[in-house]
């Protein structure tokens, strides 16, 4: 019986071999990965990072959307923000980056103040914790900030990276990213998490199961850059990135906040009403990461919500300009009120 049952088993793994393949073919994955686009305007130092855009259409010379660094002065008190397109493309009604309404609405309430406000917007498309933490410790650290705000987006949790870069487009999803529907960390997930095929049929399984008993299903669960937000699993790195990002700051004596950005579905509430608790999951993990380093926290789910929920979204990630309008609001308060600069 043992042998009958090893062949069966064997049988059928090589039956769905083929299908294993055709999947990872599609998806440019081993043995059929392309190789990873490096622009020439990268250097050495940049290997961590995978890309940064180029010093081109008015961008700086490390390709940001921010106007050239010099010297830090004396008196400047230099705020970094650290994060993906969140802060990237944060138009506001003006047409501004909020950066810089944020920055000349500190100026203008402290003109006399002992110190000027620089803003540094150092937003990234397509990054996660990871390679925000590595822009730090490359060029970060360099610019001397006093206060580092991390603007956190629930897709920032794929490790190392959620963007595959080739030569027609920098942000090309990385194929790993389809392969976190199993725990890696506890079977079966230690010996199916990189199977492509395991991970359709669970899918799909889970899908009919849903429908068979009339559960909801929301549309966060189906997305392959968000759903890991909504695993406890999915947070093991960002935890320990955010620590070590903690500690390189605090031995210079820098400030760290950590921003919050929901996504579409979390001010929804049509979703809210079905399981609020669950559809706001991620704030509650990134809660108590902060609470556990004791990092101040400016989650600004609430506040989106408030003032207008889903219509402040141009996407499902992305704020429009009413909505910038809101966080920059929330910033100035905050860094304000409970910061008091």
């Amino acid at each position: 019986m043992v042998k009958k049952l090893v062949l069966l088993v064997f049988s059928i793994c090589f039956m769905l071999l083929p299908c294993e393949f055709v999947i990872r073919y599609w998806r440019q994955d081993w043995p059929f990965e392309s190789a990873l686009y490096v622009p020439d305007y990268l250097t050495t130092r940049d290997k961590t990072l995978r890309w940064r855009f180029s010093p081109s259409e008015g961008r700086n010379s490390l390709g940001l959307r921010n106007r050239e660094l010099g010297t830090k002065k004396t008196g400047t008190y230099r705020i970094l923000f650290l994060g993906d397109s969140l802060i990237w493309s944060g138009e506001t009604s003006s047409g501004e980056l909020y950066t810089a309404v944020l920055e000349g609405r500190l100026n203008s309430r402290f003109p006399n103040g002992p110190n000027s406000f620089e803003i540094i917007n150092a937003g990234i498309p397509g990054y996660t914790t990871y390679q925000e933490l590595e822009f730090l410790k490359i060029y970060g650290m360099d610019m001397k900030p006093d206060l580092v705000i991390l603007g956190f987006v629930f897709n920032d949790l794929y490790y190392k990276y959620l963007h595959k870069p080739t030569k027609q487009n920098l942000l090309n999803s990385e194929p790993a990213t389809y392969l976190y529907k199993f725990n890696p960390y506890a079977f079966p997930g230690v010996l199916f998490g990189r199977s492509y095929l395991a991970h359709i049929v669970v899918e799909r399984s889970v899908v009919i199961w849903k429908r068979t008993l009339q559960r909801p299903i929301f549309p966060f669960e189906r997305r392959g850059d968000f759903y890991l937000a909504w695993k406890s699993y999915g947070w093991v790195h960002a935890r320990k990135l955010i620590g070590e990002m903690q500690a390189l700051l605090t031995e210079r004596d820098i400030s760290i906040v950590v921003l919050v950005f929901p996504v579409s579905d979390q001010v929804n509430d049509q979703y809210r009403k079905i399981d609020e608790a669950y559809v706001l999951y991620p704030q509650g993990k990134i809660r108590e990461i902060c609470d556990a380093y004791a990092i101040p926290r400016l989650d600004m789910t609430e506040s989106i919500h408030r003032n207008g929920g889903i219509t402040l979204f141009r996407d499902y990630a992305h704020l429009n300009a009413k909505g910038n309008d809101v966080v920059t609001d929330g910033l100035e308060k905050y860094l304000v009120d409970k910061l008091g600069l």
